[in-house]
């Protein structure tokens, strides 16, 4: 590989004096005296007297099938050429490659008319040669080459090292058997066959010296003039041969080299001579024979005619038809579109599917079709532009691709094609497809066609969004997502260090009152208590009458029974630990509700597989236990319920402060009598009256529910981690300090885990320094419930007064209000006239 990979290198490095070399060879192979063994003039005499027989016209089947193979090889070139046009400009590559063929075919002329001077004999020697020089390999080079990026050598090095070694096993099988043919007998087959076997051997050496030079070269100029365009990212594994494969090719080549060693190969001394009498008195100058020759090659016949017509037909095409096409983003319907010769590209915003860089392009058009800037991210590579706009297949060959595991190669409209037909699950799009991306692009289609909601769809955003972090983690069935506004209050103070609290909300006058309240606490700050009370669940298991009720409800609180159950929860994972199992009992069933600490994640699924594996052990005791339901509803989880009020569950955080009497009056405009006094009324006796639990407070769930969105918590948890107990009073030697406290039992936090794998998320936790496990199991979990609690504590100050001081409205007018509804809002108030009923 190493030495393929020098080679290369070499060549690429050196392109230039490789590529002269070359041509002053060509020109040496063109001119050279051609001398064979033997008279030269007895060779010229027996080929005047065999010219009479070769000069005869061929039979009319003979000229069909001929003209047949001949247009066939002009096609198959021009197929050729047309993969060549789609990796590069469209004449660079092209010229290189059909050059290095041309190059290819001269030597192999050279060399064989040093065994046959009668070159008519060989005259469909052009079209057998298209027919066996491998351009395609070519273009694989090219792209792997190009894909490196500045350094063009190594790039060209390193695709030869790839290439060379199944190169070289593919030339040496097809010259072993291309050249069983030169055994049949038959002197036209031979001479056809040997013919063919040196030039895939020529072929076989330019393509490894000339060619890397060329591609070298090409890149230089196509690189400057920015005409390269990959259609998708290079990969190794594009080119590495299959090993199965390989080892076919290697046993079929000894097969063939078997044949050729046991069969007789007719050499002799006058091998490339005529035979037959010669009649010396007939000298016929060589260069006679070789004008006649090529005159023999363009002798007009019927055949002639239409090789001509095809060749010329096809490159009328190829100037006059296949324009250069531009791949360009459509931002209409949100795919990539084909566009010809630039056209509409004043209207609407492009970028390369082959750009090399990683910057993201902004384009935006406004109301009046200007453009503007926005960010647009390139398009991922299973999204390419020929997999876009390739021609749909059939259904059948689609779903054989699908299930052979190829569903990468399918386009986009194969792709939904499949999905309607039920082949494709409309869930696994992005691990089908293995491109989270187009995988969402893709379902947005289906949908917006199915329930022909496409403007809808339209105005959901998609882009700038790493999707791999989604799958299997946060979310299915992904449309696309939501963007929430995100401020920050602060800097807080909590247990002397300052923090940004990064809160996402859409309700104007949160952020900036829960900053008035940061501002009210000043320096002083906020001192703060953690308890890691641990996560719960409550399965719910029947016996089947209340006596084995009882029993089993007495095994498990004997220490013994318990440390097995213990060992058995533990045993699950490395930081979840049962602290209790508390049992609840109604008939004979029993709810054990499971809570153990998990480490810094939230924990819900951790204690699901320790309570399930300790059911296990617990049915080995119990046989007559059925389980109902792995969570009873006695945890409790996501619903109000006083037992996590009681007993808490998550992180059971208190905070304090004192707020300055001179902070009360200047910022707050207010006092502590006031605002205690108020505390009592409302989060005290106000919720003791509607019967709220865990509601002793003013607006905890606001603050909590900011924070856990911002920071990739479950929003859902809000109902049990808002429970809240605010209370205020006079503090200081006149009363007139305030002394605040926030209690908050049950408060549900993970820095690993759920939401916080997201990029955005992951930042508002890395703003926070609590990102991830910390050095110590709960440690950065444990400092977020701390930051959450004293958020809150900032934002129930905030509010307290606010509404002793009716500043309320205002502020919610001023921030969560437009300007026209502000205005429409100080209209003189209007009177409701009530009519009476005539009597």
């Amino acid at each position: 590989m190493k030495v393929w990979g020098a080679h290369g290198e070499f060549c690429a490095r050196h392109q230039w004096e490789v590529i002269v070399a070359t041509l002053a060879l060509l020109a040496c192979a063109a001119s050279v005296e051609r001398h064979g063994p033997g008279n030269r003039s007895e060779h010229c005499a027996g080929w005047a007297r065999a010219c009479p027989g070769l000069e005869a016209e061929y039979q009319a089947a003979d000229a069909v099938i001929m003209t047949f193979v001949r247009c066939a090889a002009l096609l198959y070139a021009y197929y050729q050429v047309l993969n060549l046009h789609k990796i590069a400009s469209k004449y660079l590559l092209i010229i290189a490659g059909v050059f290095s063929t041309f190059a290819s075919f001269i030597f192999t002329s050279a060399l064989a008319s040093l065994f046959w001077s009668e070159l008519a004999s060989i005259k469909d020697a052009p079209f057998l040669f298209l027919l066996v020089a491998d351009v395609a390999r070519g273009a694989r080079m090219a792209k792997a080459g190009w894909s490196a990026g500045e350094d063009q050598g190594k790039g060209v090095g390193r695709a030869l090292s790839l290439l060379g070694p199944t190169a070289t096993l593919d030339t040496l099988l097809a010259i072993l058997l291309v050249g069983v043919g030169a055994l049949s007998g038959v002197p036209r087959l031979e001479h056809m066959c040997t013919f063919a076997c040196l030039a895939l051997l020529v072929d076989y050496i330019v393509f490894i010296t000339f060619y890397p030079a060329c591609l070298s070269l090409v890149a230089d100029f196509a690189t400057n003039r920015k005409e390269i365009a990959h259609d998708s990212p290079f990969s190794e594994e594009d080119l590495k041969p299959n090993p199965v494969v390989q080892r076919v090719k290697m046993i079929m080549a000894a097969g063939l080299l078997c044949v050729h060693l046991t069969s007789r190969w007719p050499w002799s001394a006058n091998h490339g001579i005529i035979e037959g009498p010669i009649d010396a008195s007939i000298p016929v100058p060589h260069d006679n024979i070789l004008l006649h020759s090529y005159v023999k090659w363009f002798s007009v016949s019927a055949d002639y005619i239409v090789i001509a017509t095809l060749l010329c037909a096809l490159i009328i095409k190829f100037i006059f038809f296949e324009e250069q096409r531009n791949w360009v983003y459509d931002m209409d319907d949100m795919t990539v579109k084909e566009v010809i010769n630039d056209t509409d590209l004043s209207r609407k915003p492009k970028f390369s599917v082959g750009d090399d860089s990683n910057s993201e392009v902004s384009t935006q058009t406004d109301e009046a079709g200007n453009v503007e800037d926005m960010e647009w991210p390139t398009l991922s590579p299973s999204s390419s532009a020929s997999k876009l706009n390739a021609k749909k297949r059939p259904m059948v060959e689609c779903l054989e691709l699908y299930r052979s595991g190829a569903c990468t190669s399918l386009s986009d409209e194969e792709v939904i094609m499949l999905v309607e037909q039920s082949h494709i699950p409309m869930h696994r799009l992005e691990a089908v497809l293995e491109d989270p991306l187009r995988g969402v692009r893709l379902r947005r289609r289906v949908i917006a066609s199915r329930f022909n909601n496409e403007t809808a769809i339209k105005q959901l955003p998609y882009l700038n969004y790493d999707y791999s972090k989604v799958l299997n983690a946060c979310c299915e069935n992904v449309i696309g997502y939501i963007g929430v506004p995100v401020g920050y209050a602060g800097p807080l103070v909590v247990d002397g260090k300052p923090y940004m609290i990064p809160m996402a909300t859409t309700e104007g006058a949160l952020v900036a009152s829960t900053n008035r309240g940061a501002k009210a606490i000043g320096s002083r700050g906020v001192t703060s208590v953690v308890e890691d009370v641990g996560m719960t669940r409550a399965p719910a298991v029947k016996l089947p009458n209340v006596v084995r009720a009882h029993e089993c409800r007495q095994w498990i609180d004997n220490k013994e029974n318990y440390a097995l159950l213990k060992e058995a929860f533990d045993s699950t994972s490395r930081f979840a630990r049962l602290q209790e199992i508390h049992v609840g009992v109604d008939g004979a069933t029993l709810y054990l509700r499971f809570r153990a600490t998990t480490g810094d994640a939230m924990g819900m699924n951790m204690v699901s597989k320790g309570a399930e594996n300790a059911l296990k052990l617990l049915k080995t005791f119990f046989r007559d236990m059925e389980v109902i339901s792995l969570s009873g509803n006695y945890c409790s989880d996501k619903k109000a319920a006083a037992i996590n009020w009681i007993k808490g569950r998550g992180k059971r955080v208190v905070c304090e402060t004192v707020i300055s009497s001179e902070n009360l009056r200047t910022i707050f405009k207010t006092d502590a009598k006031t605002l205690s006094r108020c505390n009592k009324i409302k989060n005290l006796s106000g919720s003791a009256l509607a019967g709220s639990i865990g509601g002793n407070n003013a607006h905890a769930a606001n603050m909590v529910t900011a924070i856990f969105i911002a920071t990739g918590q479950d929003p859902a948890q809000n109902v049990t981690s808002s429970n809240c107990s605010t209370n205020m009073e006079a503090y200081g030697e006149n009363g007139e300090d305030l002394y605040v406290t926030c209690t908050m039992p049950s408060l549900e936090v993970g820095t690993v885990g759920g939401g916080t794998v997201l990029t955005g998320q992951g930042a508002c936790l890395e703003i926070l320094g609590v990102k991830g496990a910390g050095t110590r199991p709960a440690e950065n979990s444990a400092r977020l419930a701390s930051l959450i609690c004293a958020t809150v504590l900032a934002g129930e100050l905030s509010l307290m007064a606010a509404l002793v001081n009716s500043d309320l409205v205002k502020s919610h007018m001023r921030h969560n209000r437009s300007t026209l509804n502000v205005q429409t809002a100080n209209v003189e108030p209007y009177t409701v006239a009530l009519k009476v009923p005539p009597s």
